[in-house]
């Protein structure tokens, strides 16, 4: 009998083993409620529901061991028929950043960086001495995108290879006007990632993108990953995305839509689904190879940031947090042509990889996802403490200082559209708080204010066109009449309407340029030409102040000199005010 014991307890002690060895088994539902033996179907049907405006499209759900589904639809070059597969690669986009993130917390870790420390610390000297406040910034504001940059747009992406800049050069080229005090307010900053990216090859002593393939891409083998902003990191890489073509959100196409991003560690990573999904799946593992402690995962997966002056996280150490049916954490992507998103439910160990050659592609980034996770209702994650509030607000992702300023003139106005939002004033500014950013409240002195200036000067340039088609007219008359007298002023008020108008037609072109991804040294003639416009528009309305004085001129060309001196007024507040002199702001 005691040997009977004995073998009985050698055989469950053998089983106890087995079990802590073998994989972990599936979860058979997921959080979404679905099983996930039938994920692929209800994937399968969604897409089928939407392939009217599907270009190329490949997901991946699995969790800490398994896999449950992979699926490519569509095209990865519609015009040639060329198949989305497991060897087409696509932009990551802003999902790069989470190597970022991964980095700084292995090198926190080995205790080379403190995510508590002043940056500058990390940096050469004079490096950050634009800065507007006091505050430091440290990684946990980078993290957390709240060290108070305003948005920068010029030459994120550029077309030639020759444009390119070192990092550290890059950065430098367009510093962003820090608009807010450091952990006030989160505005979303690709160039604070890419700096974080920068401090991490000054830690490392090495570039980011040879620190990422070193420390995330070998240890995962993810041999079909490229970083550069070349994509020359990964010759296999570089050629098979010659083969890939990006289409709008309806299907139509982007001709040549590949850019290099220059800050490339806020989104240049191009790679397979399979590398992705291998990054995602990684992550979820109690035993994560990237990290030499399982407590550096965790405290990587803990809140930094909350909504508001709520206790509901809305970001964990880089990881955006989304209200699905469960708390999902991730982030998502988009570039020139492409859009991406990887998406995590720690509780369940789920995660979700979605890619697609569209720009700004939101039905299988944003809506497919509540498949796995549930939907996108937030009701439960604001509890009866939530503030309602209406008013007039503006993103904080925007720009307040220099050329570009006109930027800013967008609103939101009334209660925001969505629940997903947290009103608070507890740290000074009044904010609405959603997924990825914050939107400020605006003053109505203020609204009206920028709305008032920017109305007047449309009054101005149609009073300017008037004035001239009329002195054309005018002109022509007399021309024909053969009289020569002159009218007082006339060459005065005539370059005066010219003025007006050329400034508005340099401010298109700027636009123009800019939407096209134009590099920032072929536009910025366009702001030393505004520059000196101002200051001529300014002259010529102290010469007609003065010089009315000195001419006789009836009741009615005096009115019309006066109305030309306002208009002028107006246009030099209106270039004062939206900083389109600032040409070192680009």
């Amino acid at each position: 009998m005691k040997k009977m014991n004995r073998v009985i307890g050698l055989v469950m002690l053998v089983g106890v083993l087995l079990t802590n060895t073998v994989p972990v088994k599936a979860q058979e539902l997921l959080p979404s409620g679905v099983k996930n033996t039938e994920i692929g179907e209800r994937i399968e049907a969604f897409a089928e529901a939407h392939k009217e405006t599907t270009a190329g499209m490949s997901v991946s759900v699995f969790d800490e061991e398994n896999t449950y589904y992979t699926g490519y639809f569509g095209y990865g070059d519609k015009e040639n028929s060329i198949a989305m597969d497991e060897e087409t690669v696509v932009e990551w986009g802003s999902a790069t950043k989470l190597l970022v993130w991964v980095s700084v917390m292995q090198l926190w870790e080995q205790g080379k960086l403190d995510l508590v420390a002043d940056v500058k610390e990390y940096l050469p000297e004079g490096y950050l001495d634009f800065l507007t406040y006091d505050t430091p910034i440290t990684m946990l504001h980078l993290m957390n995108h709240n060290a108070g940059f305003q948005e920068v747009y010029a030459d994120l992406f550029v077309k030639n290879p020759e444009d390119i800049l070192p990092l550290e050069e890059a950065l430098l080229a367009h510093v962003p006007a820090q608009i807010f005090e450091p952990g006030t307010v989160s505005a979303y900053s690709n160039w604070g990632c890419a700096l974080a990216g920068l401090i991490v090859e000054k830690v490392s002593g090495m570039s980011f993108a040879d620190y990422v393939h070193t420390h995330i891409f070998q240890p995962l083998d993810m041999e079909h990953s490229a970083l550069k902003p070349d994509l020359g990191d990964n010759p296999w890489v570089q050629e098979k995305r010659k083969e890939l073509q990006c289409y709008m959100p309806d299907g139509s196409l982007i001709p040549d839509c590949f850019y290099h991003i220059t800050w490339y560690p806020a989104g240049m990573c191009t790679s397979t689904l399979e590398d992705f999904a291998t990054f995602g799946q990684t992550l979820l593992k109690s035993d994560c190879p990237l990290f030499e402690k399982e407590s550096t995962r965790k405290k990587m997966f803990t809140p930094t940031a909350y909504s508001g002056d709520s206790d509901i996280p809305s970001n964990y150490h880089g990881f955006w947090v989304l209200p699905y049916g469960v708390e999902v954490i991730g982030h998502g992507g988009n570039t020139a042509g492409c859009s991406s998103y990887l998406a995590l439910h720690l509780e369940s160990e789920t995660g979700m990889v979605v890619m697609t050659n569209q720009a700004g592609e939101g039905v299988y980034n944003s809506e497919m996802l509540e498949l796995i996770f549930g939907k996108y209702e937030t009701e439960k994650w604001f509890p009866e403490g939530r503030k309602d509030w209406e008013g007039i607000f503006r993103s904080a992702r925007t720009i307040r200082k220099g050329p570009l300023k006109l930027v800013s003139l967008t609103y939101m106005l009334g209660e925001p559209e969505r629940e997903t939002y947290w009103t608070t004033g507890n740290d000074g500014v009044e904010k609405v708080c959603y997924p990825y950013g914050d939107w400020v409240d605006v003053p109505a002195r203020e609204f009206v204010l920028e709305l008032g200036l920017v109305l007047l000067w449309g009054i101005a340039v149609v009073f300017s066109l008037l004035s001239l088609v009329v002195k054309i007219v005018v002109k022509l008359v007399k021309i024909i009449r053969k009289k020569k007298e002159p009218t007082p002023l006339s060459w005065w008020s005539s370059l005066a309407a010219v003025a007006q108008i050329v400034i508005i037609a340099l401010i298109l072109l700027a636009v123009s340029m800019i939407s096209a991804y134009a590099i920032a040294s072929s536009y910025l003639w366009i702001i030393y030409a505004l520059a000196i416009l101002m200051c001529v528009v300014l002259g010529l309305a102290v010469y007609g102040i003065f010089k009315a004085k000195k001419v006789s001129l009836s009741k009615a060309r005096r009115f019309y000199n006066g109305v030309t001196v306002v208009m002028l007024l107006v246009t030099f507040v209106n270039m004062l005010y939206w900083n389109l002199f600032m040409w070192w702001y680009i």
